[in-house]
């Protein structure tokens, strides 16, 4: 396939970005904390100048110690990553570093269930729409640096289908030990309630999700991004 018609797009997002991040005052410098090194070198390549990068890695702890006192203008980082996940980094270095635009993609085919309620995190997108140059980096580039939140079309309409489920604290936990396998004996140990009330939180969770059974609503939880396959 050729793509060399793609160049003048890409240059002139490039452009934007730049002239959105010039006007609002922040600082130019970006730091990269991406989890697979794979992902690193398409989104160098996304960013105006390279020597725009401050910090480049893998890990959450280093990218913490490479701003001590000086805050980037951007940060952005992978859902996972070496040593955390990238929403616990990004609270972090929100907390560290308020003003900070924070830019977080995630990676599987399906977003942790944090994006519906991550206020810290200024931007959200898929990786696999920045790869298919939707310019979904650069508008929540551009979104960020006007103060503005941005979701992705795909991220947004799985925090609309999360937000309509209503589901509770409660909910969560006896789908992820579905997610396990786990009967309601092992539901019980786990969670120290009784056999009984596993029973029941199990059946109002069935409900809440529009579940037919058990297996449907673990495919449901890992479709909407709402629990994972640990084991």
């Amino acid at each position: 396939m050729n793509l060399t018609d793609r160049m003048p797009i890409l240059l002139e997002r490039r452009r934007i970005m730049r002239r959105a991040i010039l006007s609002s005052g922040l600082d130019l410098s970006i730091a990269l904390a991406i989890g697979k090194e794979t992902n690193l070198l398409p989104l160098i390549y996304s960013f105006t100048n390279p020597s725009c990068l401050h910090y480049i890695g893998t890990d959450a702890k280093s990218c913490l110690e490479a701003f001590p006192t000086k805050s980037p203008g951007f940060l952005v980082c992978s859902d996972e990553l070496v040593d955390s996940d990238g929403f616990s980094l990004a609270k972090a270095f929100k907390t560290k570093h308020p003003r900070t635009k924070i830019l977080l993609f995630c990676t599987g085919p399906q977003a942790d269930a944090r994006v519906t309620n991550a206020d810290w995190i200024d931007g959200i997108f898929y990786i696999q729409e920045a790869f298919e140059g939707k310019g979904v980096l650069q508008q929540a580039v551009i979104a960020a640096a006007g103060g503005h939140r941005y979701r992705s079309e795909r991220i947004r309409a799985q925090c609309e289908t999360s937000s309509d489920l209503q589901l509770k604290e409660r909910d969560y936990q006896i789908l992820n030990c579905l997610a396990d396998g786990m009967n309601n004996r092992e539901i019980s140990a786990t969670l120290q309630i009784s056999e009984e009330t596993a029973k029941t939180y199990t059946k109002r969770l069935l409900g809440n999700l529009g579940a037919k059974n058990r297996l449907h609503a673990v495919v449901l939880g890992l479709r909407f991004g709402l629990t994972a396959i640990t084991k």
